[in-house]
């Protein structure tokens, strides 16, 4: 049997950890065009481990209120439907809590929900953003300001984008200074595809944090 037969995944011997770095321009939460994060900011393609057919990216960085994010997704003509749907789950625990197998307060699910009509491109639609309960959770949240959470997506040839900003009064326990260590994983879908963060998307532990992958908090000059 291979390596990945008896273990699932390779991605699972790894510890899958990396660096966010700090974006100190000023940041308008109501406007997708105040930024947009480049190279600088692209987090490492943990999914070639397990899934070579995967090329969605990810980009993240931290500022002294919220975090951003961006996910690129890739998609073609062929894969659109009459309404597009467009799920996507990011998950983090402000805590990063190892070796607790169970969602606790500090761990956050915000879902981001899009459906849009049979016509392309577009740019910056905004998406409904709620938070949610984690299955299996031992405790749940603090949702202090959850309506401050904002999400976009843009279509353009080849790919999706999604563009999220997630203030720390939305998330129970959030300080980048005391705490700056995270953990994180995402799953996303449009319809016919799924596309998840480091671990194969049949099997991301979204229900339990110690598994989540490590996001660590760095300062950057030349942001």
């Amino acid at each position: 049997m291979s390596l990945k037969g008896l273990v699932r995944d390779p991605a699972w011997l790894f510890d899958l950890g990396f660096t966010v770095k700090r974006w100190s321009r000023a940041v308008d939460r109501q406007s997708p065009q105040s930024w947009d994060l480049g190279p600088l900011y692209r987090l490492p393609s943990f999914k070639e481990l397990s899934e070579p057919g995967d090329t969605s990216q990810t980009w993240m960085a931290w500022t002294d209120s919220e975090i951003l994010l961006q996910v690129r997704l890739p998609h073609t003509a062929q894969m659109w439907t009459p309404d597009l749907t467009v799920s996507f789950d990011f998950l983090i625990d402000t805590r990063r809590s190892l070796g607790i197998h169970r969602a606790n307060g500090y761990c956050h699910l915000y879902q981001f929900r899009s459906r849009q009509p049979y016509f392309a491109p577009f740019e910056n639609k905004v998406i409904e953003a709620r938070p949610s309960l984690i299955t299996r959770a031992k405790a749940i949240p603090s949702y202090a300001q959850a309506n401050q959470v904002r999400g976009w997506i843009t279509c353009a040839p080849g790919f999706l984008d999604l563009k999220v900003v997630i203030p720390y009064v939305s998330l129970a326990g959030c300080d980048p200074v005391e705490f700056p260590e995270w953990g994180v994983t995402w799953v996303a879908s449009d319809n016919r595809k799924r596309f998840s963060f480091a671990r194969d998307s049949l099997y991301t532990p979204l229900d339990d944090p110690s598994l989540w992958c490590c996001a660590r908090l760095v300062e950057s000059a030349d942001a």
